[in-house]
């Protein structure tokens, strides 16, 4: 007989929560695997490194302006982007890189 599923809780209030949630649902080893946070930590490297590349072609004002500190500021909102992407299930970096990992691990011993 199959396990009886279990709904996350109404209370959550974003789609992040539910992703997270569902993760920890279903594999709750995950959240302290060290090794699966290096490899969220390698997508959230890899995203910010194609989402930088995104927004340099775009005009200059918007949300900072064009002053002498907006391109930091740009910078700042990138990386968070990216982290945030990664910790919320990310595009599945992460799991490959995690499972080849575990596979080069294995493969040492």
């Amino acid at each position: 007989m199959l396990p009886q599923a279990q709904l996350p809780s109404p209370a959550l209030q974003s789609s992040a929560d539910l992703a997270k949630s569902a993760a920890q649902v279903n594999n709750p080893s995950a959240a302290k695997d060290p090794l699966m946070e290096k490899a969220k930590e390698f997508e959230s490297v890899f995203l910010n490194e194609m989402l930088q590349n995104m927004f340099t072609g775009l005009d200059e004002g918007g949300t900072y302006g064009n002053s002498e500190g907006s391109d930091a500021w740009r910078s700042m909102l990138v990386n968070e982007y990216a982290n945030t992407l990664s910790q919320s299930g990310g595009i599945g970096i992460a799991a490959s890189v995690h499972s080849q990992l575990l596979q080069l691990q294995e493969n040492a011993v």
